[in-house]
Formats: C-alpha cells, structure tokens, sequence
C-alpha cells in the first residue's frame, strides 16, 4: 500500500485591519515642515509627496512581516454616536489636525480599500470587522490599548498576541473604572489602574457587579457606571445593527 506524503503546511495569508486613523495622522505629522517667507511670515505646509512616502513604507512594512498585501484601511466617521451618550465624549481635543492631513487621507482612501462605517469611529470598525468569523484570518493593526478589548490578533506596533475573550473582557471593565482622559471621560472617582485591577480580580469573574458596587460606593450609579461601560466599549460584530446601520447600545 502506498502512503501519500503528507501535504505542505498551508501558511494563511491574513487580511490585515489597519487602523488608518493613527497611521495616516503620524504620516501628516512627520510631513509637516514650517517655510520663513520673511522676518514676519513665518506659514505651515505639509509635503504631501513625503506623506504618501510614509504611508506607503507603514505599509509596505506590515506587508513583508504578515506576507500579505490584503489591507483594508479603517476611519472614523464624522459622526460619533458616543456623543449621544456623553455629548462632552472627546471634548478635551481642540488640537488642530497637520497641514495636508484631509489630502493625504483621501488619497489613501483612494488608493487602497477603506472602510468608514455611520456613526463610528474606526476603533469601532475595526472591532466589528475583526470578530467577523475565524481570528486567524485577521491580524489587527493600531498601537491604540482600546483595541485590546477585542478578541483577536493584534499587533500593537511593539508585540504581536492573541487576546483572549477572558484578557478582552476585563479591559473592557478595566477602562469602565479607571475612565479614560484621552477620550475625555473619567471613571470611579479614586480609581486608578491598581485599585482597579485588585476590584476585577476579586470578584469571582462578576465584573459589573464588581464595577456597580464601586461607583455606589464612591457616590454614583448603576447608571453612571452604565454611561462609563457604554462610552468605553470598543463595538463587535453583535454590538452592530447592519440592517439598520446602527450600534446597538451594550447591557451587561
């Protein structure tokens, strides 16, 4: 009887989910350059040529350490329904975007697939398109910690992991006590990362039971702790109405 050798190991090449909002911000940055016309003019551009320059090296970068080219670039909408739930939500940013920011994003868009999905920011995006079916096909890119709520393959800039449901569940709790103040939302008065990560860990595994108690007991409710859960959750595929193209709102 003839034994068949066993066939080659077939390497997944995978759909690489790149958080467009970080990367595309950097390139602008570094392609910013101040001109002196005179003594008294000094004016701000951006070297558009340099910014696509850098994009395309991000990118050529995760390219040879995935083997893959198959990019799908994620944005954020103009709209953000976190506002309705907190209308100060981001209220702390006034910082004004880098010169040739808005050209360089829409060449992107114009040059590789991109998504932009009503009322989401691209944290959002990315969460529902990478807990679409098998992780294994997804490796998500953004060095942003709000992503580490996801189930999935990250690369973060620094290490590549998996995060498990378990590790992801309890940053999602992690970040509804502790608030988050680049996103401009605060979260248990008095509850910084160590008290909070003592409270999620003796718990037994209720982590808003947990969580309500500690905002009841620093003065708050049920509901705040609710509006905190709600604005910190980055949104999966189960938190997103397609037919309706709405988040549906988290209920522990």
């Amino acid at each position: 009887m003839k034994i068949k050798p066993p066939e080659p190991k077939r390497w997944i090449h995978p759909t690489l989910l790149v958080d467009m909002d970080f990367f595309c911000y950097r390139a602008a940055q570094a392609a910013e350059d101040e001109l002196e016309f005179s003594s008294d003019l000094t004016v701000i551009v951006g070297d558009h040529l340099r910014g696509r320059r850098i994009v395309r090296q991000s990118l050529k970068d995760f390219e040879e350490r995935f083997e893959s080219n198959d990019f799908i670039l994620f944005w954020t909408d103009t709209k953000n329904f976190r506002k309705d739930i907190d209308p100060t939500y981001k209220g702390n940013r006034t910082k004004r975007k880098p010169a040739g920011y808005l050209k360089l994003k829409r060449w992107c868009m114009d040059t590789w697939k991109s998504v932009m999905m009503p009322g989401l920011e691209a944290d959002d995006a990315l969460g529902i398109a990478a807990t679409k079916g098998d992780i294994s096909n997804f490796v998500l890119i953004s060095p942003d910690k709000d992503l580490e709520q996801i189930p999935c393959r990250i690369f973060n800039l620094k290490n590549e992991f998996t995060q498990t449901p378990e590790e992801a569940e309890f940053k999602l709790y992690f970040q509804c006590l502790t608030g988050d103040s680049v996103d401009g939302f605060s979260g248990a008065p008095g509850i910084g990362p160590k008290r909070a990560t003592a409270v999620l860990s003796n718990c037994e595994g209720d982590y808003w039971r947990a969580v309500v108690d500690t905002f009841e007991k620093c003065g708050l409710s049920e509901a705040d702790a609710l509006r905190n859960l709600r604005l910190a959750r980055i949104l999966q595929v189960q938190d997103w109405d397609a037919k309706k193209q709405q988040p549906i709102l988290f209920t522990p």
